[in-house]
């Protein structure tokens, strides 16, 4: 079963099943349904939509972004591990 989660203008998206757990998809903009690019470059670390041009969020160094990211999967990989998550996705 797919989940997802808004947060800051972005769409977390990821699968959710009893064989694999949770298994982080993809981020979209929630104000156009295209993808968000993660931009390492030199003087901008953003999350960025390819669609409309978006930027989101910007961060100092690239680990800060990683670990935005990463909190926000965690959200998604607690609720796939959540009753009442599983209990929905079996009816």
């Amino acid at each position: 079963m797919k989940i997802s989660r808004d947060a800051d203008g972005l769409r977390f998206i990821g699968e959710c099943t009893p064989e694999t757990g949770f298994v982080a998809s993809d981020v979209l903009c929630v104000h156009c349904g295209c993808r968000i690019d993660p931009h390492g470059e030199v003087r901008d670390i953003s999350l960025t939509c390819t669609g409309c041009g978006i930027k989101f969020k910007s961060f100092w160094a690239e680990a800060d972004m990683h670990v935005y990211l990463a909190e926000h999967w965690s959200h998604l990989r607690w609720a796939c591990t959540h009753r009442t998550v599983a209990a929905h996705g079996s009816s």
